[in-house]
């Protein structure tokens, strides 16, 4: 552990809005391998082998496994934390979507994927929806997966999600169908490697897209899914859920593109952003269901394919990151749901958009990072290609900031949720972080969550105290270059 006697305090009230504006270079050193082919994927950011830089999994595009190239099974891209990567791969299987998450509580990464080509001849890869435990190595892959994909799947599922939904302290598993024509699915982790499937959306036409987050603030987690027949859906915490969609105008017979949902106006409701014939739009979750549409500043059409609220400045409200066709931009929000365009990237043409994640901060300078994956080349010899643009902003001093649970969210006691930050740390030396909870408000008293945390940007928390309307989370960073703690907003305990 890191210590220093100099600890400056940092509180909402105290340390105001950064006004740092993102800029982003190119930093892909190790990414052209494996090989990949075309077709949508997901990315995902996570601490594979808890050493405290973030890594990028995925289980691949149409050419996994080995169909013309040399992509296979759970890809891991291990960080150095500096933005280079070096890649492992495990299983005979691919063409899918994924998520990252510990299952089954041993603190190591663990991963859910819904894919197309289940071609294993063993475990690890012969179903269509699968979870697998982790061990930090990349590649040994445990699986924990009986139980799902027995709710009618056929031909192929893909992308996926963790959340716990029924707020008994374990992940459970949401996975959207390959295009036409599965739906979706809702599966609970029942803690010993056997799944449940509880809910299930079937048949119509799909677009990537599935996420978790609480739409009407009651603690219990609701989805987002790009499917025609429904694109939100309101979790009653038991597994079950009911249309949410309200007063949306009505989406495109394959589903909406881009979904995605965060708190834009930090009320403690998620709100809904996608794409709609190429431009952005956001929709706020008002008190009593309805949606009310912002997002001032955002492009009405244009070529923008993919969408993902992060909150790219440290300044305690979300952004939003859109990529398509070749361009991609950042969008810093006001948080009130309105926008505008402060940063860009490129990839070269045509440039679809096969998959895009922004949020994890990769080097630790506090400013997240952006991942895509775009098809590139000419008709003849297009190819998809994983590109990883960094921030290149240097912290001069440290900087902690608490970014979930955010301001006025509810959480379930019992429940497992994740608490997210962003640290800036000068020079990226090396750092660790510990977490406390207060239920009384920012000046405690505060009882430990954690201590000690590698630096990755993320705990899952099984939520515990009391019941209160006024719970706060204290983050402590130590690095070389001194101590610094902040509080975080008011949240609710349930």
């Amino acid at each position: 552990m890191l210590c220093h006697a100099l600890v400056a305090l940092q509180t909402p009230e105290l340390a105001g809005p950064s006004p740092l504006v993102p800029r982003y270079v190119e930093s892909s050193s190790g990414l052209s391998f494996p090989d990949w082919d075309g077709g949508n994927t997901e990315i995902e950011f996570g601490d594979v082998d808890r050493d405290g830089n973030l890594d990028m999994v995925s289980v691949g595009d149409h050419g996994s496994p080995f169909i013309g190239t040399n992509m296979h099974g759970i890809v891991v891209w291990f960080g150095d934390g500096a933005g280079g990567w070096s890649a492992v791969q495990s299983g005979d299987f691919g063409y899918g979507g994924c998520a990252l998450g510990d299952v089954n509580g041993d603190g190591w990464l663990d991963v859910g994927y819904g894919v197309h080509h289940n071609y294993a001849s063993g475990d690890l890869g012969d179903q269509l929806i699968e979870v697998a435990l982790g061990d930090g190595s990349g590649q040994s892959w445990i699986p924990w997966d009986d139980g799902l994909a027995t709710s009618g799947e056929t031909y192929g599922m893909f992308d996926c999600d963790f959340g716990d939904v029924d707020a008994d302290g374990d992940l459970d598993l949401a996975c959207l169908s390959f295009g036409c024509c599965n739906g979706w699915r809702l599966y609970l982790n029942n803690g010993d490697g056997t799944w449940t499937p509880r809910y299930s959306v079937s048949g119509g036409n799909t677009r990537p897209g599935i996420v978790f987050g609480d739409v009407n603030n009651d603690g219990h987690l609701d989805l987002a899914v790009g499917h025609e027949a429904g694109t939100v859906w309101l979790g009653d915490g038991g597994g079950g859920f009911a249309p949410g969609d309200r007063n949306l105008p009505p989406g495109s017979a394959l589903g909406r593109s881009g979904v995605d949902l965060g708190d834009a106006n930090n009320d403690g409701r998620a709100d809904l952003v996608y794409v709609s014939s190429g431009g952005l739009k956001l929709w706020l979750q008002a008190p009593g269901g309805s949606w009310v549409q912002a997002g001032t500043g955002l492009p009405a059409s244009g070529s923008f394919e993919r969408a993902d609220l992060a909150d790219m400045n440290r300044d305690d409200r979300l952004d939003l990151v859109a990529f398509g066709e070749g361009e991609g931009a950042v969008f810093l929000g006001d948080g009130h749901g309105g926008f505008r365009r402060a940063a860009g990237f490129q990839t070269a043409q045509p440039g679809y958009a096969a998959a895009l994640r922004a949020g994890g901060d990769v080097d630790h300078n506090g400013m997240p990072d952006i991942a895509v994956v775009a098809d590139e080349g000419t008709i003849f010899s297009s190819r998809n290609r994983l590109r990883f643009f960094r921030e290149v902003s240097e912290p001069a001093v440290p900087a902690i900031l608490v970014t979930s649970p955010g301001p006025a969210a509810a959480l379930r006691r019992g429940s497992l949720r994740f608490v997210d930050w962003l640290s800036a740390v000068p020079g990226g030396a090396p750092a660790d972080v510990d977490l406390e909870l207060s239920v009384s408000g920012i000046s405690g008293p505060w009882t430990p969550i954690a201590s000690g945390l590698a630096d990755s940007g993320r705990l899952a928390w099984l939520v515990a105290g009391a019941a209160s309307s006024d719970c706060r989370i204290r983050a402590t960073l130590r690095t070389t270059a001194g101590t610094v703690r902040r509080v975080s907003g008011r949240f609710t305990i349930l």
